[in-house]
Parts: C-alpha cells; structure tokens; sequence
C-alpha cells in the first residue's frame, strides 16, 4: 500500500524452498482439500516464496519483482487460468523511465548543511531554491515570500500550502509521525516525473517549480534551524540522467460462460512489489501485500477447479504499485478487456494481520460510495466498514486508477495501520496465516455468488471519484 503524503536481468524463478506441497483441489483426505475449502498450504505457500530471501522485498522494476512475476504466472498456469496478456501469455510489461538525482538533495544554511536520507526527506522537490532562512510559524503567509520558511509548529497541511501560495522559495516541515515511520523509504524515492511507456506519466515535461520545495525535518533539525534565523539558505536537488527499467503485470483470465459473460466481468487484484531494500535491510511485504497476491492465487485456484462461472473473471497482479500504481497505469492503457465491461473490482491489500478492534472481519474501503460491500456481506462476507477514514485508504491502493475511470472498484483489507507496515518486521513472522485462510473462506462464497449473479455494483449518490 502506498505511503500518502499531502504532495504524492535475470528473470528466472529461483529455486523455490521446501515448503508443505499445496493440496489439489476438488477431493478430500489427508493433505488434500475439499471442493470449494480454501487450501491453507496453497497459501503459506504462495507467501513463502513471495518473501523468500532472494527475493529481496521485490522492488519496483528489480531482478527480484521480475522473477517474482513469473512464479506468480506460473502459478495462475497451474490453477487452470488463461493468460490475459498481450499474445496470450501471463505477463504484460511495464516500461519505464525513472529520473533520478545526481547529487543526495540538500540544505545549507549558515554552516550547516542538512541531506536527504539523515536530517531532511523532500519529496519531488524543484532542482534549486534561495532565500534568507525565516521562522515563519503561525506568521501570516506573506511573511513566507522569497524566503526558505520554517514552519515552526505542528505539521498542517493547509498552513503549508498557503505558504507555498504566497511564494515561499522553499517551506520547512516538521516530519509528522506517517513520514518518520517511512523515513527511509521516502528518502529513497527518485524525483517525480516518472515516464510510463505507452501510458499515462506522472509529471513529465512539467517538472516542479524550484519555489514549490516541501521540506521535512527531524525534530532535532528544526531546533538546529531555530538559531539561524536571518542566514542565506539555499536548497539543491540536482537532477541525474534517467534510467529505462521494466516492472510486469501478471495478468489471468477465466472465461465465463454465459452469452454476455465478457461484457459482465468481474476483477480480482492485488499488488505484489513491496519496497526492496533499504540500508543494507530487506523489507520482505508479507502483510503488503504478499497476503493480497496469495488471497487472489487462491480465488484463482478455487475458480479453476470448479465449473467455470457464468461472468468472465479476470486476475490482475500489479508491478510498482508501491512506486507510483506503474502496473496499474498500463493495465488502464492496455486493458485485457475493455473498461466498460468491468462490473466489478476487488483489490485485496494486507490482509495477513488482524485488526485489534476486530479479529474476525475485513474492511472495505469506500464502504459508503457503493452498494457492493453490503451485498457481499448480505451473502456472508466477513467484512465491514473502512474504520480509517481519515487515512484515505480508498485512494491509497490500485483500484483507485479503475475508480476514477468508472469502475466500482474497492480494496479488501485487514488491518491497515499494523506496527509492522513498510517496516523489515513485515515478515511471516508478523502475519496470521490462519487468519488468512479463515477471511478468504468467507469471501470465496460471496466471491462466487457474484460471479453467477446478476448484480452489478452501482456507485451511491456522490460516491463516484
């Protein structure tokens, strides 16, 4: 799941490690699952692999993403699915070019020079910006023109930007709590301006302006800062030469059977990159989202061993979501079917964690703008309520590029602020399996239903993005 903030090779499978062999589907006895039941090893299996060592928390666009599309491919093969992809096969590249910055950004102000990564994360700042250093704190914002401003009081997005309208050279931040958790992460990210190959890009050709520069500092920084009221400061984010990478969307397809079948489709999705390494330390994305990707493997398994369902069902396993929704990007451009005929999707993200609030049942973001949740639930779905909202989950995962093209598109989750989120303690360690295999049992009924039905999810008054 994307970190929201208030702004924005071989490719062979590595040898997969001893784990239980996954059950067949469709007969019952000892290591094996009856016709409809989840199968458990089918799961643990699935996550193993997703976070095995060599695996490298699968990054965006990296070796490790790439071998982790094709074990998943193989996987839809195996449960019976078509590929879905362009000449029929499993995966659909996503190519991109990622910008990058020649030097750390940084800031200097008298004598103190503060980098990216230890006292200050920008995120898609300008290349350059100057000005004498101005504690400008609840100042009004004019106070803030020419000037790099110190916002010296708790973080309000608001506040910010109104200093940034009044022509701020740069504003400087307190880091509230979601940036300090994902320091390292944030730190990490290239300059915005990502070029999506044969898609929508993000920013190219109209890259920030040097006096729109959002600064944020540790708590030990702004006290470093309060002292040097009055100096020339200058901010600097050089900019380096681009680099092409190529991430891939796992893409499947079980045909419906009923004449219009195609034209009533239903998706099921997740996305399986998680953010890859971070000083020397793996980020293995158990709970986000190998959980997502193993709950759609296994709606792909129990669909594949029955009678095929009267609506097409289509599995889509996104590339980079956690760089940006890439996979995502190309999957609208190039969609396995067109848009229009989606009735339906299901993105499913973290759901290897119970919510302490409630240790039985899924959320559902955007609970409200649809009638889907409640019909799923009407037909025993464990699920409810987004108990978040002031997170903004609904727009934070990839079914909000589907949404916004219309399609009653809507994330499954668990628990969505665990401690261990887009931190190295995202591991099988810190997920519930059974868990897991109970939340997807109680959807694959559900699930099921809406593939036989004739149902279609309509967006509430208002609820439309």
């Amino acid at each position: 799941m994307k970190v929201l903030v208030s702004m924005a090779a071989a490719l062979s499978v590595a040898a997969t490690p001893a784990v239980s062999a996954p059950a067949r589907a469709g007969t019952a006895g000892p290591g094996k699952v009856a016709a409809g039941k989840v199968c458990a090893d089918c799961v643990k299996a699935t996550m193993q692999r997703l976070v095995a060592p060599d695996m490298k928390g699968r990054a965006c666009g990296t070796t490790e993403e790439n071998a982790a599309a094709r074990y998943l491919a193989d996987r839809l093969k195996a449960y019976r699915a078509k590929g879905a992809a362009p000449g029929g096969g499993f995966l659909q590249a996503v190519r991109f070019r990622t910008p990058t910055y020649a030097a750390p950004p940084s800031l200097a102000v008298g004598g103190l020079t503060l980098t990216q990564g230890r006292e200050i994360v920008a995120l898609d700042p300008g290349e350059a910006a100057a000005g004498p250093l101005a504690l400008v704190g609840l100042a009004a914002p004019e106070a803030a023109a020419g000037k790099i401003a110190v916002y010296d009081a708790p973080y309000d997005p608001k506040a910010v930007a109104a200093f940034v309208r009044a022509g701020a050279a740069a504003v400087v931040v307190p880091a509230p709590d979601r940036i300090l958790r994902a320091w390292d992460q944030l730190a990490a990210r290239a300059p915005g301006g990502v070029e999506i190959v044969g898609a929508e890009s993000v920013g190219v050709g109209q890259p920030p302006s040097p006096r729109q520069v959002v600064i944020f500092a540790r708590p030990e920084t702004l006290a470093q800062l309060r002292g040097l009221e009055g100096r020339p400061a200058r901010f600097a984010a050089p900019r380096g030469q681009p680099v092409l990478e190529t991430s891939y969307n796992v893409l499947g397809v079980i045909p419906g059977t009923a004449p219009d079948a195609d034209r009533q489709a239903v998706l099921l999705s997740a996305h399986y990159d998680h953010v890859g390494v971070r000083n020397g330390v793996v980020y293995p994305g158990a709970n986000d989202d190998a959980s997502g990707t193993a709950a759609v493997l296994e709606f792909a398994r129990l669909l594949g061993a029955r009678k095929a369902p009267k609506r097409t069902v289509h599995f889509a396993l996104f590339g980079c979501e956690e760089a940006g929704g890439h996979g995502a990007k190309v999957f609208l451009a190039h969609p396995p079917t067109p848009l229009a005929d989606l009735v339906a999707n299901l993105e499913f993200e973290m759901i290897g964690v119970p919510d302490p609030a409630d240790r039985t049942r899924l959320m559902l973001t955007g609970w409200e703008r649809t009638n889907l949740g409640p019909a799923l639930r009407d037909h025993g779905a464990s699920i409810g309520p987004d108990r978040y909202p002031e997170e903004n989950f609904f727009q934070r995962s990839d079914n909000y590029e589907l949404a916004k093209k219309g399609v009653v598109a809507q994330t499954i989750s668990a628990w969505p602020v665990p401690p261990t989120y887009h931190q190295p303690t995202d591991d099988l360690d810190h997920v519930d399996l059974t868990f897991m295999a109970e939340v997807i049992q109680s959807l694959a009924e559900p699930v099921k239903w809406l593939l036989n039905s004739d149902f279609r999810p309509e967006w509430t008054p208002g609820g439309k993005p």
